[in-house]
């Protein structure tokens, strides 16, 4: 059972209206609470392409996705962590969820295999992720998302829930009921959790136009993503009206981008004022993480049981 999208979207809602309150912050969080879900096979790859390659939970589930949306505008950004943090916390049945990818697909093996016995260590290849993934967990998947036969090291965030289905019902209610009691109160004058006067001025074309466009597009994506997997579950055939209105609503998604930029200039030029301090962030993290990986790689392989080559 997987997090369902009303379940991300309504917690989007309700941190937006807890700790900000106003309209815009709450709408773009539940935008992008509802982004990271584009990694599903909706048109990427065919079935089992996507299947083997377990794009679901890691081409929009981490961190990398996360500071693009966030750069793009830091409301989205946190709704897309909300979203990823949530499935974090779901269990194996859902594969978890790669906060690390693309960089984990560059260490192809692990240390130990899913019974813990020590694998065979290959003298060419100094980084290992620690363990393989347990069959019984992977047996678990939905049959979408199953894994092929070869085992695949443990690459993935599985969380605490023991019900998924339990728990996506108990956050898509209790965060519902949170924000509803938030409306209220804000209503009835108790305490303003929500501004409210956006009522006297409902439009702001310049934010309204841009979100509008985006929310359609995200919307399309899903609709049709969903009808589309639906039918391959029954046959493989690939449907061509589903991947032209895939390719569409991507186009939509692009051209609200172009219309946000176009309609509000300032906020494109505080977001470039950042990029230095960006580039000189992502920089000394890179230089950093090279010199400790040459530091470690230099060491000779380990021949012996008491100690491990660089896992990561």
């Amino acid at each position: 059972m997987r997090m369902n999208f009303p379940t991300h979207v309504m917690l989007g809602i309700v941190v937006g209206g807890l700790f900000f309150g106003k309209p815009e912050a709450i709408w773009l969080l539940a935008l992008g609470s509802a982004l990271p879900d584009l990694d599903r096979e909706y048109g990427f790859f065919s079935k089992e392409t996507f299947r083997n390659r377990q794009a679901h939970r890691a081409l929009c589930h981490n961190l990398l996705f996360l500071g693009m949306v966030y750069l793009m505008n830091p409301f989205l950004g946190l709704g897309a962590f909300l979203h990823v943090f949530l499935d974090s916390l779901s269990t194996a049945r859902d594969r978890g969820v790669e906060w690390l990818y693309p960089f984990t697909r560059l260490v192809k093996r692990a240390v130990y295999d899913y019974d813990g016995t020590r694998l065979e260590l290959d003298p060419k290849q100094k980084i290992y992720l620690l363990q393989n993934e347990l069959p019984v967990l992977t047996e678990k998947t939905t049959k979408d998302l199953k894994p092929g036969e070869r085992t695949l090291p443990w690459r993935r965030t599985y969380g605490p829930a023991l019900s998924g289905r339990l728990f996506d019902q108990g956050v898509l209610f209790g965060s519902a009921t949170l924000f509803l009691l938030l409306l209220l109160f804000s209503v009835l004058g108790f305490h303003q959790f929500i501004d409210l006067s956006f009522v006297e001025h409902p439009f702001n074309l310049s934010f309204d136009v841009p979100f509008i466009v985006a929310a359609a597009g995200v919307l399309m994506n899903f609709v049709v993503g969903e009808v589309d997997r639906k039918k391959l579950i029954k046959s493989f055939q690939p449907d061509k009206e589903y991947k032209a209105l895939f390719y569409i609503s991507i186009g939509i998604m692009v051209s609200s981008v172009v219309l946000g930029v176009i309609m509000n200039p300032q906020a494109v030029l505080s977001t470039i004022s950042m990029f230095p301090y960006i580039a000189a962030g992502i920089a000394l993290m890179a230089l950093v993480a090279f010199v400790l990986l040459k530091v470690k790689t230099s060491r000779p392989l380990p021949t012996d049981n008491k100690s491990d080559p660089v896992i990561v």
